[in-house]
């Protein structure tokens, strides 16, 4: 009985995701009427449950059918809901406490990447991806209790290089990873910002901008990102890679009023880019996505 069979799949995971809606709103509605450990046990039950339809679906391909795929996001967001109640029977701090944030998101980062890896879902491994980063940030917040941004952000700079590594090496041998770690990569490029952006309101001494090497460094993941998308015709990190231009364009019009700097140094890229894409060429390489109909049209001339 928990098999779900192929057919009736896609129910099986509406009923699913009608559990975790439910098990949502009890959270909220009955939070100050039942105890931590009563949300516990409903919560915990329904991520069981959920968890082993999951595992048990039968595999049709190399990669999770789309119910499939809904039964495992619907158990790590009941996971989510577990951990934060355990978190509360333990009497852990707040999700203003780095350790509480480093260990909740430590085992969603092990549930997610485990079962990423165990039914070869992409989203999955993004999911696990990004907890683990909230890890490591919940880790060394808890560890080092830093007074300013500057360590989160040279973690943040670290890790969104190393995603951007791991990008390069599955992008042959396994191109859906490959997206989901330049997902993962820009959404690290992205807090990265947004940790500069922020700050763009505050005056006097306190007030803070980001150097020429952040602007640099995030400048090279949003075009990155963008090329990333266009090349392999993936959304999402173009998306991204938007997001993360757009943010630090911000972060970099803080400043003199001056047309030295980045004025001069996008007005230039964009100049080279434009000329070499608009200069005639002669012979025309062949229209992008017509690559299939070329070599089949080679064939039957041979």
């Amino acid at each position: 009985m928990l098999r779900p069979l192929p057919h009736c799949g896609d129910v099986v995971a509406a009923g699913a995701v009608a559990l975790a809606a439910l098990v949502v709103l009890l959270a909220l509605r009955f939070n100050d009427v039942w105890s931590d450990g009563v949300h516990l046990a409903y919560s915990a039950a329904a991520a069981a449950f959920v968890g082993a339809l999951a595992l048990r679906a039968p595999r049709e391909g190399p990669e999770p059918r789309p119910y499939q795929s809904a039964l495992l996001v619907t158990t790590l967001a009941l996971a989510a809901a577990t951990l934060t109640r355990l978190a509360a029977l333990l009497g852990a701090g707040g999700f203003d406490s780095g350790s509480t944030i480093g260990w909740i998101a430590g085992a969603l980062a092990v549930l997610g990447l485990g079962l990423g890896y165990a039914r070869s879902s992409v989203v999955c491994i993004l999911l696990g991806a990004v907890s683990m980063v909230g890890a490591l940030v919940g880790l060394v917040d808890w560890a080092f209790s830093p007074d300013g941004v500057a360590p989160f952000r040279w973690l943040l700079l670290g890790l969104a290089g190393a995603f951007a590594l791991a990008t390069v090496a599955e992008r042959d041998r396994r191109p859906s990873r490959a997206v989901a770690m330049a997902n993962v990569a820009g959404l690290t490029a992205l807090a990265l910002a947004l940790s500069f952006g922020l700050s763009l309101g505050e005056e006097g001494p306190d007030a803070e901008t980001a150097g020429a090497g952040w602007e640099l460094f995030l400048y090279a993941c949003g075009f990155g990102l963008c090329a990333y998308s266009a090349v392999d015709r993936a959304p999402g990190p173009g998306w991204l890679g938007g997001a993360v231009l757009v943010t630090t364009t911000l972060v970099a019009s803080v400043g003199d009023a001056t047309l030295l700097g980045w004025p001069l140094v996008l007005g230039a890229g964009a100049a080279a880019l434009l000329v070499v894409g608009l200069r005639p060429s002669r012979p025309l390489p062949p229209a992008p996505g017509r690559g299939e109909a070329l070599v089949f049209d080679i064939r039957e001339e041979r």
